[in-house]
């Protein structure tokens, strides 16, 4: 569709090792209700049938493109060609493990193209690796968030996001010293001058893998402190003051998580 009450939207899906999940992840781009999208799938040198899957798709429907990277270079390489190979007016990102609920695209674009906003994001809530409701998110629902705002406290995640390319200069980083390209992304972006505003509903879904938990709560710390220290270069007092702030509610995030975990494992006995 030309029409630009319809604009184009690019959906980015790293893809690796992920057989038993991508398929859903493509479906439910596919089966969105606004029309007008691309999907991008670039896989990683997936060691399973990640990549076959995502080639059927992509030969039937013209509007998937199955790329495959030359060497296995990580998620944030293949998020970056992903970008290079995107055309849309705005550009969205999935995990290829994770999920758009259906009114995911329309929604968000209407709510871009009333408000003139040039980043926007809304709530996610986590299923279980079977796709089964798990629990919201942990994240309070924040309307307005700025690059300030934002510093040691992460608000809202990659696979809510949406973005105007003709308004957003989109970061291709580079990351060395850290894991957390996520939030480093959307503090690039933000630090541009621009603030996100929110929807407050789930229209995105997180699964929640066996071993999710293997990545400790003092692991992210480390990497954020890298984030606020070595990255976004704010010294030691502000680095401190922000790390803080991370801290308290990173604790109360991890509660929460660690209660939906627990209720989890109690159904499933």
């Amino acid at each position: 569709m030309s029409n630009p009450s319809f604009p184009l939207v690019s959906v980015v899906v790293p893809v690796y090792n992920t057989e038993i999940f991508v398929q859903d992840c493509i479906d439910s781009v596919t089966n969105q209700t606004y029309t007008n999208w691309e999907l991008i799938l670039v896989d990683d040198q997936s060691r399973d049938s990640s990549f076959r899957i995502c080639k059927d798709a992509a030969t039937k429907n013209p509007r998937i493109k199955a790329l495959k990277q030359e060497k296995n270079l990580g998620a944030l390489e293949a998020r970056n060609r992903g970008i290079r190979e995107s055309e849309g007016k705005f550009l969205c990102f999935l995990d290829s493990d994770d999920t758009f609920e259906l009114l995911k695209i329309e929604r968000q674009v209407a709510f871009m193209l009333e408000n003139n906003h040039a980043v926007t994001f809304t709530m996610f809530q986590r299923i279980t690796e079977e796709g089964e409701f798990m629990g919201k998110s942990n994240v309070s629902f924040a309307p307005k968030i700025d690059y300030h705002q934002l510093l040691g406290n992460p608000q809202f995640s990659i696979i809510t996001l949406m973005i105007d390319t003709a308004k957003v200069q989109i970061p291709m980083l580079n990351l060395q010293i850290v894991k957390a390209e996520d939030y480093v992304f959307h503090l690039s972006i933000l630090k541009q001058g621009f603030s996100a505003f929110g929807i407050n509903e789930a229209l995105s879904n997180y699964r929640f893998r066996k071993g999710s938990q293997s990545t400790s709560f003092m692991g992210n710390a480390a990497d954020l402190w890298k984030v606020l220290y070595n990255i976004e270069n704010l010294g030691v007092i502000s680095s401190g003051f922000y790390f803080s702030r991370y801290l308290i509610k990173g604790l109360k995030k991890r509660m929460i998580l660690m209660s939906q975990v627990r209720e989890l494992k109690a159904q499933l006995k």
